[in-house]
């Protein structure tokens, strides 16, 4: 798996002498230098980015190849305040300290929209980029021109288009680390004067950075592939439609979790003195059989135990776009249609041992339509309109699963009766907990923003959405035999031990409550205990954002603006929960409602040095209300609500300069500083002291978290990029690219569990390519974070290890280290 040392000291070496301060200095020449301008349409117009009154970064497609991005997780490192992670069973995205957590029935607090069609599923994040010309980061609430789900910011993606002449081009790339492999294609051109077509197609292949020492594979495996048809086609000189079809798949296979953090179990646990990977070994030898020496893994250092885990995506989007020309106003339509789904399986236990294991089966269907209509410019007042609908299905499914050789048997046996053979543990041997969720969901909304240009100098920018959301939402849970049926009749106990020793409620104790005998008694009381199902709920709200700026063009060089703006993130139903928690009952754990954003923001667009240097700046404050979140609950389940309040304050800076006629420099600094201003009700990590009494028992259940910043959140961040192109030989360019990023220490896991912070730290990247300087060919050499940082992106209480056993355990997320690849393009 490793490198050669003298190999990547070349390596190196070939980017090191490239770039230095010599080579650039011996192309320098004089004259005036101009940056080139990076057009977006944050503002749903084609527009310049010094022109747009928003916080935004762009990632232009050029820049996504210099620096080997392959997904929206890989942006953050070139975006200073965005922040994205994979997570246990799902993927987190945070714009200025705000995500949304870990529940298939969250929308994103950070919407996603490629072409203009919003993508609202956690999972799609992890779908790799194809073709794409520009990745724009928008931060604040975006919520009058991209809809109600973008209440911490938006990332809008534009995929490349066809074009007017013949073009095409062929990439590939070989990662000698992780042995990844990937190839992409691309042809484009006209079919006739008014036709135009584009298709593109990526493969890619990855054995993983994590050894496991359970299958004796390297993971995780990830291959992935996708083909995009985009045909546009000029019906007449005023009426432009573009047909987009795109499908795909991605599949990995084993994860990037460790087991740090072990210490010696407490009482009341039965193994007191033992960790946690020494009861598991216990365990075995009481089952039977041998003790794991494997288990006692438990440092960082890209080696782990699992029995197996995989995921398997799928997703097909179809658009339709018409653009008309109707005299001097433009009215676009964007028809969509797009299917999403996951099969998955979790050995969510996170160790080698037979503990339990979480399938998890998600389909998501979506269909929209907008129409938006854009007022030309010129004269004192100009506006975009729109109406916009959606109609979507959601279906959700998962499996908490006890084989027959599950340690549990032989736990919960000892608990019961203290024999390790016979008790209430065979009742739960090859069952599981059956879980279905469902969401149906309608939004109306119509929008409009105006501009009011009260001078050459002043322009006054007002706009509001009004949305309506109805939704309906459906939760059960059962516990069945092993086979996909009923339990047998010697296992209808079943769920009374799924309840008492896991907190899992079913629609099975409903059955037993029944019986006269103590049997019903004991399960009338866990019914009051953890709920009652099935559950069910509807909710009808209708919402106004609204939004106000005051700009000021200075000059042609000097933009400032002042904005308030409110936003909201629909509320829903919770698919994860395995009990009411601390609810009174089980409909009112079951819905959650609308999270809440009010934003003051004052912000500078300057061009200065005669076009050659480029700075933005953004001072913001938002007031976030009943903030959305999820939060394992160290069992086997999650726990989702709204915490009360939060505010968050900060600033952004971001630049570009043309430094000579050969280098280019940008970056960008981030500052925020999060506080939650009311949250009473945080899930306590192992090891705290819960301080919140919040269903008045005279108990204390819950950790006050007021007062803290949030998980993945960092009070300094910042990226600096180093692009040098020197002519070199005859007809031959010298490329070469460094990308620095820093961040400051930051919690990883959701319960902020000082054990599990993220220290501080710098990643460093390089390129160095040689290619024709009309852009025919090149090969690259690319070495990514040559420090070899290995970041915890996510972490938690292992499940079981604490609420069961009482044994301090972590699981962890660590990212690959460096990384070594060789790449070639041809363009034709």
């Amino acid at each position: 798996m490793q490198t050669s040392q003298p190999r990547k000291l070349s390596a190196l070496a070939a980017i090191a002498i490239a770039s230095s301060p010599v080579a650039v200095a011996q192309g320098q020449e004089d004259g005036p230098r101009v940056l080139d301008e990076i057009t977006v349409t944050a503002a749903y117009r084609e527009q310049g980015l010094q022109d747009v009154p928003v916080s935004i970064s762009a990632v232009t497609g050029d820049i996504m190849t210099a620096s080997a991005l392959q997904k929206a997780e890989d942006i953050q490192f070139l975006v200073p305040n965005f922040t994205l992670t994979e997570t246990g069973i799902g993927t987190n995205a945070f714009i200025r300290g705000i995500g949304s957590g870990i529940n298939q029935a969250f929308e994103q607090s950070v919407g996603t929209y490629v072409d203009g069609v919003y993508f609202g599923r956690a999972q799609q994040w992890r779908a790799p980029f194809l073709d794409i010309e520009r990745v724009e980061v928008l931060r604040g609430p975006q919520s009058i021109l991209f809809g109600k789900n973008s209440v911490a910011g938006a990332l809008n993606i534009t995929s490349a288009k066809p074009t007017q002449e013949f073009e095409g081009s062929v990439l590939v790339s070989w990662e000698f680390e992780d042995n990844e492999s990937i190839l992409e294609g691309m042809i484009s051109g006209p079919i006739s004067d008014r036709v135009r077509y584009r298709v593109a197609a990526r493969s890619r292949n990855l054995d993983g950075h994590m050894y496991n020492l359970t299958t004796e594979e390297d993971e995780p495996l990830r291959e992935d592939w996708a083909v995009r048809g985009t045909l546009e086609f000029d019906v007449s000189d005023a009426l432009t439609a573009t047909l987009k079809a795109e499908v795909g798949e991605f599949e990995v296979t084993g994860r990037h979790i460790e087991i740090i953090n072990e210490q010696p179990a407490i009482p009341p646990s039965g193994f007191a003195g033992l960790p946690y990977h020494r009861i598991l070994q216990t365990l075995q030898q009481l089952s039977g059989g041998s003790p794991d020496p494997d288990l006692a893994n438990v440092v960082q250092d890209e080696v782990r135990t699992s029995n197996g885990d995989f995921s398997n995506n799928e997703s097909e989007n179809f658009v339709l776009t018409l653009d008309w020309a109707l005299g001097d106003y433009d009215l676009k339509s964007i028809t969509a249609y797009s299917n999403f789904e996951y099969d998955e399986f979790c050995d969510c236990d996170f160790t080698g041992a037979e503990v339990f294991g979480a399938a998890l089966q998600e389909q998501y269907e979506q269909i929209s339509q907008e129409f938006r209509l854009s007022s030309p410019l010129g004269s004192s007042f100009d506006y975009i309109a729109g109406l916009y609908y959606q109609t979507s299905e959601h279906d959700f499914a998962d499996q908490i699963i006890v084989s027959p050789t599950s340690l549990l048997i032989t736990a919960v046996n000892l608990q019961s009766t203290g024999t390790p053979t016979a008790g209430a543990g065979n009742l739960v041997a090859n069952t599981f907990a059956n879980r279905i969720a469902t969401v149906d969901n309608d939004v109306l909304s119509a929008f409009a923003q105006v501009n009011w240009h009260l001078n050459d100098a002043f322009t006054l920018q007002a706009g509001g959405r009004i949305t309506n959301d109805q939704r309906d939402g459906f939760r059960s849970l059962t516990i069945l035999g092993g086979d996909g049926g009923p339990l047998p009749a010697a296992q209808l106990g079943a769920p009374l031990v799924y309840a008492s020793a896991f907190e899992i409620t079913s629609t099975n104790l409903n059955t037993l409550a029944l019986a006269p005998d103590p049997t019903g008694a004991q399960a009338r009381g866990l019914i009051a205990a953890f709920g009652d199902l099935p559950v069910e709920g509807s909710r009808d709200k209708t919402k106004f954002s609204p939004e106000v700026k005051l700009i000021w063009d200075a000059n042609d060089d000097a933009l400032f603006y002042l904005s308030w703006s409110k936003g909201f993130k629909s509320g829903s139903f919770d698919f994860r929960a395995n009990n009411r928690s601390f609810y009174p009952d089980m409909a009112s754990s079951f819905e959650f409602e609308d999270e809440e954003a009010t934003n003051t923001e004052l912000g500078t667009k300057l061009t200065l040095a005669g076009g050659a240097f480029e700075l933005n700046g953004a001072l913001f404050f938002t007031k976030f209300d009943n903030l959305q979140i999820s939060i394992f609950d160290g069992r086997l389940g999650f726990n989702v609500g709204n915490a009360a309040s939060a505010e968050v304050f900060g600033a952004e800076m971001d630049m570009r300069w043309a430094a000579s006629d050969y280098l280019t420099v940008t970056g960008g600094l981030a500052y925020t500083d999060f506080e939650f201003t009311d949250f009473e009700n945080g899930q306590c990590y192992f090891g705290a002291t819960p301080d919140v009494d919040l269903d008045g028992n005279g108990t204390p259940e819950l950790c006050s978290y007021t007062g803290n910043s949030n998980q993945l959140v960092s009070d300094l961040q910042g990226n600096f990029s180093f692009d040098i192109r020197v002519p070199v030989g005859r007809d031959l360019e010298l490329h070469t690219r460094f990308d620095i990023f820093y961040t400051d220490d930051y919690d990883a896991s959701s319960t902020f569990d000082p054990k599990l912070v993220q220290d501080a730290y710098t990643m460093l990247n390089a390129r160095v390519a040689l290619g024709a300087e009309d852009g025919k060919w090149e090969v690259a050499l690319l070495a990514k974070n040559l420090t070899d940082e290995k970041i915890l992106t996510f972490g938690g209480d292992t499940p079981l290890a604490t609420t069961t056993f009482f044994a301090q355990s972590n699981y962890a997320f660590y990212s690959t280290g460096e990384q070594l690849s060789l790449q070639a393009r041809v363009r034709f």
